[in-house]
């Protein structure tokens, strides 16, 4: 995946960085990814690809917000969410609300704020 993606409309919370690098965590894979600024590389993420420990995971990614970042179709994105990782890593949550998509095609980004009750802001990703 290309490293420096576009988001027009920022994060929430963040409307005015648009630009962000994807870096890799070591011993993460693709599972665990940073997402980094680029012009603030103190405002960082650490992202989570849901599927790998949410296996029921299917948002329903509303078309528009496809087509805001080029792609026609949610197989021509990748999807990752954001985690809260505190010092006690196992009490580590993702917000399976609000995923981020990255079209690689494109090098744009979006975060979507699901309307559906199904996914919380803090599911832990480690079960007690």
């Amino acid at each position: 995946m290309e490293k420096v993606f576009e988001f027009p409309t920022g994060l929430y919370g963040f409307p005015q960085i648009k630009h962000y690098v994807i870096a890799d965590v070591e011993g993460g894979g693709d599972v665990f990814k940073r997402l980094i600024a680029r012009d603030e590389p103190t405002v960082s993420f650490t992202l989570v690809y849901p599927f790998a420990l949410f296996p029921k995971y299917n948002p329903d990614i509303p078309e528009d917000d496809l087509q805001a970042i080029g792609a026609d179709s949610p197989e021509q994105v990748l999807l990752y969410v954001i985690a809260n990782v505190p010092a006690q890593f196992r009490e580590a949550t993702a917000n399976l609300r609000a995923p981020l998509l990255f079209n690689p095609f494109t090098r744009k980004g979006r975060q979507v704020i699901l309307t559906d009750d199904r996914h919380q802001t803090r599911e832990r990703l480690f079960k007690a």
